[in-house]
């Protein structure tokens, strides 16, 4: 009974030992002919001989790489195994070792051994420009390790760690702090002024062999600007204009010194987006002046402060491009304009001027149109200009004014100032008979301009 049961345990033993065999010959088998295909490839890939004649590159795609083949796809090295195997000559150089170990059972690692020195030696032959290194250069060098270095001694750091609290809790520490947190609305306002004072004076010697009148000239301007603009369609525009300049002249023997320039204006638009660059629009204007005018050698007033008052209110609607380097541009047509135009002095001479005989208020109503412009001529040189043209069907007021300025630098300039205004409305003995309605005025100045 014993000896069937030891006969029966050999047969089991030998069948598992035969399938077992068997299936290591089917890998093996497999794994050979996928590490020839690399050896292959590889030995083609580095001979020129190959190279001339198959114009293909290497594809190992569908190959199983494995480890062991690290001589073939690592860096050029000359190793010594691969002339000991196949030439029989060790190519270490004295004293050195290769410390290539061969096992004496042909297994898949002495086979794909076998392949690789073959190949390797094929590549020696074929390809020597590929290989600048030798097996024991490489042994003999250091590993880099990534050990993190620790300048301070374990000392100090073990005093550190006695002198550190350990915390617990961030609230032993640290107090609760209350923080307010504010939110502030943009800014949606800017603001911009500019003071211009400019001097020009005369001065003839009495026995000058031409004659002439010794004068001076002054004036100032004062500019502030203050417009919103909240980005989703509402403007807010609004502008303070004021001007005073002297003038003085030896031929007028009544008045010491004669006001040239004189005028306050006030200007306001609201602006509401219709579509891109038009605005539904809203404006308001009112113009006076600081001091009483006269004329050479005459002691009647021809107009003062508040007499007269011209204020428009205006309804409709803006062309306003946006243009570049600071350039603006806008016209307003405004068919709905209201005007109402005072006179608070008593000067008959005033009423008169203007037409308005025994009365101190008048108003019209009628359409406006405005345009407004600012350029860069060239560097330096800007370019004002201001039209309006109001008319009642009855009667046509308007004005045309430009400022050529060039600016030195940011304190000096030079100005040259023109307006044309056209007024049917005033007194028939107003009238030229050269310019007809037409009134013409012109200066150049050159002085000081501070902006801010």
């Amino acid at each position: 009974m014993i000896k069937r049961a030891c006969y029966l345990f050999f047969i089991l033993f030998n069948i598992c030992f035969l399938s077992v065999q068997a299936q290591h010959r089917d890998s093996l088998e497999l794994y050979s002919q996928e590490a020839s295909d690399v050896l292959k490839k590889y030995k083609n890939r580095l001979s020129w001989d190959a190279a001339k004649k198959e114009n293909t590159t290497m594809d190992v795609s569908e190959v199983t790489m494995s480890p062991y083949m690290f001589k073939l796809i690592g860096p050029g090295i000359y190793y010594s195994s691969a002339l000991k195997e196949n030439l029989g000559v060790d190519y270490a150089l004295p004293g050195a070792s290769s410390g290539v170990e061969t096992s004496e059972l042909m297994d898949y690692r002495s086979v794909l051994n076998s392949g690789i020195d073959e190949a390797l030696l094929n590549a020696y032959v074929n390809n020597p420009s590929a290989f600048r290194y030798y097996d024991s250069q490489v042994e003999s060098e250091d590993l880099v390790t990534s050990e993190p270095v620790v300048n301070a001694k374990p000392d100090d750091l073990e005093a550190i760690y006695q002198k550190t609290t350990e915390i617990k809790d961030v609230a032993e520490i640290v107090d609760d702090v209350e923080v307010e947190i504010q939110i502030e609305k943009p800014n949606f306002w800017t603001t911009t002024g500019q003071f211009k004072f400019q001097f020009l004076q005369n001065y003839v010697s009495e026995k000058w062999w031409r004659g002439g009148n010794n004068n001076v000239d002054l004036f100032t301007q004062l500019t502030l600007n203050a417009n919103y603009n909240n980005q989703k369609g509402i403007t807010w525009e609004n502008l303070l204009d004021m001007r005073l300049g002297f003038v003085t002249a030896s031929s007028d023997s009544i008045h010491r010194f004669l006001t040239n320039n004189d005028k306050i204006r006030l200007f306001s638009k609201l602006g509401i987006r219709a579509i891109k660059n038009w605005n539904y629009t809203l404006s308001t204007e009112a113009t006076t002046q600081f001091l009483p005018s006269y004329r050479s050698n005459d002691r009647r007033t021809f107009s003062n402060f508040l007499s007269p008052l011209d204020v428009f209110v205006s309804l409709g609607v803006d062309f306003k491009p946006s243009l570049k380097n600071g350039n603006t541009f806008s016209a307003a047509i405004l068919p709905l304009t209201y005007k109402i135009r005072y006179i608070g002095d008593d000067e008959e001479t005033i009423h008169n001027s203007y037409n308005m005989r025994g009365k101190d208020f008048q108003q019209d109503f009628g359409s406006k149109v405005e345009v407004n412009t600012k350029l860069t001529i060239v560097k330096n040189l800007t370019w004002k200009s201001r039209f309006y043209f109001f008319t009642t069907h009855e009667y046509v007021e308007s004005e045309w004014e430009n400022v050529f300025n060039f600016q030195f630098n940011k304190y000096i300039s030079c100005e040259v100032y023109t307006i044309w205004r056209f007024d049917d409305n005033r007194d028939k003995r107003y009238y030229d008979s050269t310019l007809g309605y037409f009134q013409f005025k012109e200066y150049f100045k050159l002085g000081l301009n501070y902006g801010f």
